[in-house]
């Protein structure tokens, strides 16, 4: 059975806003299962 993997990312306005929780349950409900969670604070040479 193939697996199906998504990629996403919560823009900066939803992290200020405290939204993080709130995205990450909305993508739980939906049925998707969240295997890794990382936070990092880009400089804008990364971006």
């Amino acid at each position: 059975m193939a697996v199906t993997r998504t990629f996403s990312i919560i823009k900066p306005d939803a992290t200020r806003r405290n939204l993080t929780g709130a995205v990450t349950r909305t993508l739980e409900e939906a049925g998707l299962r969240v295997v890794a969670s990382k936070r990092i604070h880009m400089t804008r040479k990364q971006a």
